[in-house]
């Protein structure tokens, strides 16, 4: 990990802050052999899946690869985001849309990289913003947009509908932050792809940022996705990486709490899993661990109460 020189870094880091992948057998380009079948079927580490439901139909090697690069970097910007807010620097965010879905009320209206300054012609410069401010329009009216499109700044009435799923109002497009970092952060992930780092590289860029370790000098593990208000997605394979840190002798995993259904029916024994919503949730856990030596006396959060809860 490399930080911009002009900000002040701390070196006294101690312990482990491990981020965990998982190898997928038998996608596009890499077939699974009967070997490897059978050995799935006697290892609690590792799970048998559909293909259809982890790959598109008729996606290539290539265009996963390119995917989960595309998607390695967003988990990093959003990373950098969430430690240097959490540091006290203001990151100010663009709301672009990053995908017009095809057959939508904005198909054909609005543009991949449009920038969205207004909705009905109040300000906005989040993506909760923009969401918020179409909830207020009556599915099948149209919902006014100032636009910055290709430096111009432009007004479109675009349509909208009710999405059959949540009965929201919707025009069809996924949003984007798009930042302006104020300073030039760089983590070396190697060849791993995907988002699920998220989590644990703002961890490990915020223990950069501040004095003293953030582990206590033990080893911790986990995964995540985060967006740039710290809020912590769901990921895949989390039993196996669960098994992956206890191999690796981690002392304590954070995990997705949208991921604890999984996790109370593949915990490993003598590993404490922490489930977590927001990047706040994660540093208070850290915080509440500090000088403690049997993480079994202390009263975490679990996944079964979160079950429980629900």
């Amino acid at each position: 990990m490399q930080l911009d020189e002009e900000l002040e870094t701390h070196e006294d880091t101690e312990g482990h802050l491990f981020f965990t992948t998982i190898r997928l057998e038998g996608g596009p380009g890499s077939p699974l052999t009967a070997w490897e079948w059978l050995r799935a079927q006697f290892d609690p580490a590792t799970t048998i899946v559909p293909r259809e439901l982890v790959f598109p139909e008729d996606v290539t090697a290539e265009q996963v690869r390119e995917q989960n690069t595309a998607l390695m970097q967003h988990s990093q910007q959003d990373a950098a985001v969430v430690a240097l807010r959490a540091h006290g620097v203001q990151i100010p965010e663009d709301v672009v849309v990053a995908q017009v879905m095809v057959g939508a009320p904005a198909d054909g209206v609005l543009h991949v990289d449009d920038q969205i300054l207004a909705v009905a012609g109040d300000e906005v410069t989040s993506t909760r913003a923009v969401q918020d401010s179409i909830q207020a329009i009556t599915p099948g009216e149209d919902v006014e947009l100032t636009l910055l499109r290709e430096g111009e700044e432009v007004t479109l009435d675009v349509p909208t509908t009710r999405a059959e799923d949540t009965g929201r109002t919707i025009v069809g497009v996924y949003l984007a932050p798009r930042y302006e970092l104020p300073y030039e952060i760089t983590i070396d992930a190697g060849n791993v792809g995907g988002p699920s780092a998220g989590l644990m590289f703002s961890l490990a860029v915020y223990d950069k940022l501040t004095p003293g370790p953030l582990t206590d000098g033990r080893s911790v593990a986990g995964s995540g996705t985060i967006t740039g208000t710290g809020q912590v997605g769901g990921i895949g394979g989390i039993t196996q990486k669960m098994y992956a840190a206890q191999e690796a002798g981690v002392e304590l995993f954070l995990s997705p709490a949208s991921n604890c259904d999984e996790v109370v029916s593949g915990q490993p024994d003598d590993l404490v899993v922490v489930p977590v919503q927001t990047f706040e949730d994660a540093v208070d856990t850290l915080e509440q661990v500090e000088g403690v030596q049997d993480l079994s006396a202390l009263d975490l959060p679990t996944c079964q109460a979160v079950l429980d809860d629900a």
